[in-house]
This record gives C-alpha cells, structure tokens and sequence, in this order.
C-alpha cells in the first residue's frame, strides 16, 4: 500500500516538473541530500515569490556535518512557518517513523503544493486578500452604531431589555446584599432564641417512653398467656362440674366422652402453659432487675 502511494507521490512530482521526480523512493524518505533538495523545492513552491526565507542553492551531493545540519534547521524553520510541524522539527525534515508515516507526511506536502498550482484563481495574492480583508473590517467598524442598534435586533429579547434599563451600579447591588445579609443574621437569631424559650422548655415536659425489656411484642404475648390461662381454668371448673353431675349416674360404656376428652387436653395444655409462663416470667424480672 505504502509503495503504490510512494509511486503516487513521484508521479505527482513529475506532473508538477520536479527535476528529479524519478529519484528512488528510499533517497526521497530517509535522511540524505536527495530528500532536502525535495523538500526545498516543495517549501518554496508553497512560499511563493514573496517568501521571508532566502533560497539556498545546494548544488554539490554531498555535505559535511556543518552544512548538513545547517541545512536541515533551516528547512525545518520553513516548515513550523507553513504550519506543517507545530515547531521547530528537525527530526521531522530528516524522516522519522515507519516507512507508512514518512510516506504520509511527504505525500501532505505535495498535495499542498499541487492544491496552491491548481487553484480557482491562480492570480490570487495573499497581500490582496489581505487588504481586501481589512477593506472589510474597515467597513463594518464604520457602521458599528447601525448595526448594534435597536432597529437591527441583533441580541436577544432579554439583551435588548438591558440595553433599555441599564444595569445597576456594582456599589448599589453590594450594599443591598450587606441589607439582606444583616436581616437574615437577625432572622436566625429570633429562630434560636425562640428554640430555647419556648419550643426547648416545652419538648422537655413530655413523658419519655419507658421501654419494656422484651419489647411490645413480648408484652402482647404475656397478656396472651394470662387470658388463656384464664380460659383454661374457667374449663376446670367446667370439668369439675361435669364429674359431680355424673358421679351419680351409671354409664356402661368403656369409652371416654367427647367432653371428658377435651378436659384432659386442656388439662395437659394447661401443665404446659404454667411452666411456660414461670420460665417468661423469671425472664421479665431478670430483664428488668438488669435495666434497674
């Protein structure tokens, strides 16, 4: 892919009459005479016949360290000038990256070159864009007053409003903020005051609530207990009553009665309820003889 643009590239050159387009490849990308000399011609094509630099005239193919470094610093000054490296790039005039990246940055400068040959207007001169162009802001600064005027609208409805009341003085808006700041002050000041006149004394006549040791849920479950352990002793009554009203009748069947049957269940849920109950009841007091 690199090759077939690097082939793109020399035939660009020839179009645009490079002397040596047909130059191989490698001379073009790696550091050497044959890569300034491109990059010069490149340079200068771009500069134009109004350039700042001077055009030095290498003619010789090989160069000693001195001039090879002199050369390629003022290169890489012509280069930050056209904004083609952010500085001051030496590395950049010698070639640095993969073959792809010197490629890509080499195939930049000649499609700029071939962009600036093949303009819309080849007549066209940066000076005569610039004076036009302050031809322009000339004109606009004359009709400054015209064009920020109300008539045009050139600023939003609110913009507008403050162009017709104008914005208080900065002294003015600073000594009703020093007002507010002060009425606020006394503001909290009444609130405390009031805390601890009236709202303080009155939260501290309330009852605090005495919590049980076993909750409200292990209360519920107490009185629970004592209501059917009523129960159970309204159906001992019950059973006693029965077997006086039986004890004179004769009964020839072996067979409990459906009411004797219930009594003694009771009897044993109600063995089972005392005991359990003393056990919750000698928790209670532990509990509270704790708090206590």
């Amino acid at each position: 892919m690199a090759s077939k643009q690097m082939e793109e590239i020399q035939r660009k050159l020839a179009v645009l009459a490079y002397p040596r387009a047909s130059a191989p490849a490698q001379s073009l990308l790696f550091a050497g005479v044959e890569r300034y000399r491109l990059l010069e011609w490149l340079f200068f094509r771009l500069l134009g016949d109004r350039s700042p630099f001077t055009q030095q005239n290498w003619q010789v193919d090989s160069l000693d360290r001195d001039e090879e470094n002199s050369r390629i610093q003022h290169l890489a000054e012509i280069a930050n000038f056209l904004g083609i490296t952010p500085s001051v790039d030496t590395e950049a005039i010698q070639g640095r990256g993969s073959y792809d990246e010197r490629v890509e940055f080499l195939r930049l400068i000649v499609d700029l070159v071939e962009a600036s040959c093949y303009a819309d207007n080849p007549e066209w001169s940066v000076d005569e864009q610039l004076a036009k162009d302050v031809q322009l802001v000339d004109s606009i600064a004359e009709k400054q007053a015209q064009i920020f005027s109300e008539e045009c609208k050139l600023f939003p409805a609110d913009v507008q409003i403050q162009s017709i009341y104008p914005l208080p003085d900065i002294a003015e808006l600073e000594l009703k903020l020093s007002e507010y700041t002060k009425k606020m002050s006394n503001l909290q000041q009444m609130v405390q005051e009031l805390a601890s006149k009236e709202i303080h004394p009155w939260t501290h006549m309330m009852e605090v609530p005495q919590l049980h040791g076993f909750g409200p849920a292990a209360n519920r479950l107490l009185e629970a207990y004592n209501t059917l352990l009523k129960f159970l002793g309204n159906l001992r009554s019950l059973r006693d009553s029965y077997t006086a009203m039986a004890a004179g009748s004769l009964s020839n069947s072996s067979e409990p009665s459906s009411v004797t049957k219930i009594i003694s269940d009771c009897e044993s849920a109600l063995t089972f309820l005392n005991n359990s109950l003393a056990i919750l009841s000698t928790s209670v007091a532990r509990e509270q003889g704790e708090t206590l």
